[in-house]
């Protein structure tokens, strides 16, 4: 029986891993052979090409993985290969697990719904199948229609680990891309947006396994591997154990230009922890924070404990190591938040200096708590993925608007790296505060569909309404310069100069890896090397010279 297990995912470099979790599971626990073939596509691409790809595997059953990303685009993949194809469909993920039923009921071409951790019920259902027995009621998470009726069977509660899904396919397949390693499952957290900790409870994986994955895929040519755990320093023994295993193998079993990126709660660091954190090889680790709000009572509203201070403190503290990328997450729309709350929470995470302030919307998930409980969380959202929320009791719909404006803004002059000299000439953050600034740059400046080169123009001319035009203009020049050597400098902030010529002869700087320019407001040169390895926010070295010093050059 030809079996195609696929995903689309959101990007190419996103290498999937819930197919290989189903292959390794069908390779351990089922009792007949499915012929399983692992299929992978992106949500960009043509799906009556990818209908056409699957058809030549001849599949007697495909199973897709549903998240808010990619569910209807597979939901039309399966349409299309239903009407192609003699097959039964099989849906599985966290998009349709908890709302099983009405899957069924809306979509006549899905046969079966999974719930629950798909390498020990999706082999069971497949050797049901090939058998013809139809015996679907001992099959724990499986949703399914018979006589006209849709039968839910209840999820199983699992403790051991399971299978590796890194097997020799997954390698052949990977070719580079970023990929996911899991741990351990559940959260030991139970925030009232969120499924990680409703899921299961919180169990880890074997630890030794853990370690052969982390070599395996350390040489497996990626550059990124990333932890999906939801808390991975829920235990702080566990996790000291695997990131000193990581530490002590940089350079040896682990290539020295791979990093690891871990999802942690900041307040419950331990000096343990940051003690080996701080001896990393700088870009070797990144750490993404959710805190969601810097309102503590914000947070008790979604079943969240979190020490503010503690949090603030060991923010600081891990960035002030200087070897590490940290990325911090604020969330508009949680309930008791409104909109003077979420500024202070705003200013807050941007007065940490971390090296991505992200700064995202409420989303309303099937199966959270916030989405099934309106009367304890009353909002207003949209009735498609990804759910967001666009107004609740504290915010209107025009101060969410205004800080969608906001993080537009953010995301263009900080979260890029590219405006860090520039946003610290000016103040932000300081003399001035963050929310506003940005707010106020977001109303001005639509960033939809502009250029970066066309970005800095208006952002020169707005900005230069208040500030010395000339500093201001070596200012975004040097940013431009310092953030990557494809970058344009906008013809407004050209200037012609005979010195250019003699500064480019002396610098010999026809080798395209440098730029320059020269900083009439400080009368220097700025020389950029792209040479250079980037610093944490993604910026080349620059070196500056007194203007005078190319002064001897005929």
């Amino acid at each position: 029986m030809n079996t195609v297990i696929g995903c689309l995912n959101s990007k190419y470099i996103h290498a999937s891993l819930s197919p290989w979790c189903l292959l390794s599971g069908v390779r351990a626990f089922a009792k007949e052979y499915h012929n399983p073939l692992v299929w992978e596509g992106t949500i960009n691409g043509d799906l009556l090409d990818y209908a056409a790809t699957i058809e030549e595997m001849s599949p007697q059953v495909a199973a897709f993985s549903c998240y808010i990303w990619n569910v209807e685009k597979t939901l039309t993949l399966c349409k299309i290969l239903k009407d192609k194809l003699d097959c039964k469909i099989i849906l599985g993920g966290p998009e349709v697990a908890y709302r099983a039923k009405k899957v069924l009921e809306e979509y006549d071409f899905v046969d079966f719904v999974l719930s629950g951790e798909g390498e020990y019920n999706f082999p069971l259902l497949l050797d049901e199948l090939k058998n013809e027995n139809e015996n679907f009621h001992n099959i724990f998470g499986l949703t399914f229609r018979k006589n006209g009726e849709i039968i839910l069977v209840p999820e199983r509660i699992e403790t051991t680990t399971p299978p590796s899904p890194f097997c020799k396919d997954f390698f052949e397949n990977l070719r580079g891309r970023i990929c996911y390693v899991e741990t351990s499952r559940g959260c030991p957290y139970s925030c009232a947006f969120c499924l990680s900790g409703r899921c299961s409870p919180l169990r880890f994986f074997d630890i030794e396994q853990v370690k052969k994955d982390i070599i395996s895929l350390a040489n497996s040519g990626t550059k990124t591997v990333k932890f999906v755990d939801r808390t991975f320093n829920a235990k702080e023994k566990r996790a000291n154990e695997i990131l000193e295993f990581i530490l002590e193998n940089i350079g040896k079993t682990i290539p020295k230009n791979v990093c690891f990126h871990f999802e942690i709660a900041g307040d419950i660091l331990r000096e343990s922890t940051l003690e080996i954190l701080k001896k990393f090889p700088k870009n070797s680790v990144q750490l993404e924070i959710g805190m969601q709000s810097f309102n503590e009572d914000v947070l008790k509203n979604i079943n969240r404990k979190t020490n503010t201070k503690k949090l603030i403190e060991n923010i600081n503290t891990l960035i002030s190591f200087g070897n590490m990328h940290i990325h911090i997450d604020l969330i508009a729309g949680l309930t008791g938040e409104d909109f003077e709350s979420f500024r202070r929470s705003f200013n807050i995470g941007y007065s940490l200096n971390a090296h991505m302030l992200q700064l995202g919307f409420l989303k309303l998930l099937h199966g959270a708590d916030m989405r099934e409980n309106s009367n304890k969380y009353p909002c207003e959202f949209l009735d498609i993925p990804p759910y967001q929320v666009t107004k609740t009791p504290w915010l209107s719909a025009e101060e969410m608007e205004k800080i969608s404006l906001c993080e537009d803004a953010l995301e263009r002059m900080y979260n890029s790296g590219r405006f860090l000299k520039t946003l610290e000439l000016l103040g932000v953050g300081k003399e001035i505060s963050a929310f506003d600034f940005f707010l106020n740059l977001g109303e001005r400046i639509n960033g939809n569909g502009l250029s970066l080169t066309k970005y800095a123009e208006n952002l020169f001319e707005i900005l230069s309404e208040n500030y010395d035009k000339k500093i201001l203009r070596d200012a975004i020049v040097s940013d431009l310069i310092i953030s990557g050597c494809h970058l344009q400098i906008p013809e407004a902030l050209k200037i012609k100069d005979k010195k250019l010529s003699k500064i480019k002869k002396k610098l010999n700087a026809k080798n395209t890896q440098n730029k320059f320019a020269i900083l009439y407001s400080e009368n220097k040169v700025l020389v950029c090397d792209y040479n250079t390895s980037p610093d944490l926010f993604g910026r080349y070295t620059a070196t500056y010279y007194p203007i005078e010093y190319f002064d001897d050059e005929e």
